[in-house]
């Protein structure tokens, strides 16, 4: 197996294709908005089995929109404006699940954005994404939501939010966030 990293609009039209593919497959995104998400996108790692790519995820660049959407949703007072980096799209192929590779794949992005605020939303029963996230420093913040779907509730994580801690009120988060130079 080899890792791969760089960005999507770099990589190969066969690369492009099976990345896409995988995402779609993952079911957990608007598979219409996918590939421009993708060109959008900081880097994309990945891993290949041969010439077939097994498990893939992205920093993405979202529109802001979008950003402070999913921070109202979650009724969170903090300045969404500092989050402008996603950590998402994160899928591995069925055979190759449970051998780390999506947590592989998310530290080896995180490495090269530790310094940046992040958030990443998922699933609240997808206990292996929430894992990951907690072992890479993201906190769950605000109330979780119903996806655009309607049928998933979503909870959204933070990463480099200094001082998130339960015993505070959300107004003392809010101004230490407001607050980061």
């Amino acid at each position: 197996m080899d890792l791969y990293i760089g960005t999507y609009r770099e990589m190969s039209e066969k690369d492009q294709i099976e990345i896409k593919g995988l995402i779609i497959k993952g079911n957990e995104a608007n598979a219409s908005l996918v590939e421009n998400r993708l060109n959008s996108s900081a880097l994309t790692t990945y891993f290949k089995d041969g010439d077939s790519i097994i498990a893939t995820t992205s920093i993405k660049i979202p529109e802001t929109y979008y950003i402070n959407e999913v921070f109202n949703k979650t009724l969170t007072y903090l300045n969404p404006s500092k989050y402008i980096f996603e950590l998402g799209y994160v899928f591995v192929e069925s055979p190759y699940r449970n051998q780390k590779l999506a947590s592989i794949l998310c530290a080896e992005l995180m490495n090269k954005f530790k310094n940046e605020h992040l958030f990443s939303t998922t699933r609240t029963d997808n206990l292996g994404m929430k894992s990951i996230l907690n072992t890479l420093g993201f906190m769950p913040t605000g109330i979780s939501y119903l996806s655009m779907s309607k049928t998933k509730l979503l909870q959204l994580y933070l990463h480099n939010c200094p001082l998130i801690n339960q015993e505070k009120s959300q107004e003392l988060i809010y101004d230490e966030c407001m607050n980061l130079g």
